[in-house]
């Protein structure tokens, strides 16, 4: 896993060379991040793994002060925590830690779907439309990868849509756990046609600016992943109980 180093790319404009503004690339501390937050993420880098800053530094091709960058933001995101003596390691989420993400996420996808009714254009509840289509096709074929993709796709229009910047702040800076679960959610037996049934609700809803019905839409969604998700962070707590 290799990270080229970052260069500036070339600024355009009409207004002359002394008017243009360039625009840098990724650091390789912001592509280091990326790197291991979508480890983290996809399990390869798993619940409790712990994260050597040599390994790291040679699995990413950066320096020490680049994985320190990284793991310090990625701390700040809670997908990470530094134990005593022994430094840092990959967060283990718990049911409770889950619950309480997916109550407050149902908070903030209700409110979101609510104001979706009342303030997005038809651009959005058309886009929203056409990547629950593309959804529906990616779920069926069992394409995992390209499905989450879209579904967070799915999410920046909503949250587009909503037109109010406090809630998509509190909802972004959740969305690495959320992600974390919404892999799992979706792995569960019968969960991606279940999903699939929310958002037709939740597209239909939109569509008609019903913004009662797509708050309902939107909580009942998040109920659904909760209630997939949660026998299988229970039976991981148990095992671990045992073992100890």
């Amino acid at each position: 896993m290799q990270i080229p180093e970052a260069q500036a790319s070339k600024a355009s404009g009409s207004l002359g060379a002394s008017m243009r503004v360039g625009r840098k690339s990724m650091t390789l501390r912001e592509r280091a991040t990326d790197m291991l937050r979508q480890a983290i993420i996809d399990h390869r880098l798993p619940p409790g793994t712990h994260l050597k800053e040599r390994e790291l530094c040679e699995m990413l091709d950066v320096s020490r002060t680049s994985v320190r960058e990284a793991l310090r933001h990625l701390e700040s995101e809670q997908l990470i925590e530094t134990i005593p003596h022994r430094g840092p390691v990959v967060v283990t989420l718990t049911a409770r830690d889950a619950r309480d993400l997916y109550k407050v996420r149902a908070a903030l996808e209700g409110l979101a779907g609510e104001l979706f009714a009342e303030h997005a254009s038809d651009r959005h509840i058309a886009d929203l439309n056409r990547i629950g289509r593309a959804m529906a096709v990616s779920a069926k074929e069992n394409h995992p990868d390209v499905t989450l993709g879209l579904i967070s796709e799915f999410y920046e229009v909503l949250f587009d849509g909503a037109d109010n910047g406090v809630c998509a702040h509190f909802i972004h800076s959740l969305n690495a756990r959320i992600s974390m679960l919404r892999r799992m959610s979706l792995a569960s037996e019968g969960r991606p046609t279940a999903m699939m049934k929310d958002v037709e609700r939740i597209v239909d809803a939109a569509a008609a600016r019903d913004a009662e019905g797509l708050k309902r839409a939107c909580i009942e969604h998040v109920e659904g992943a909760c209630a997939a998700v949660m026998p299988r962070l229970i039976e991981n707590e148990q095992v671990i109980e045992a073992r100890e």
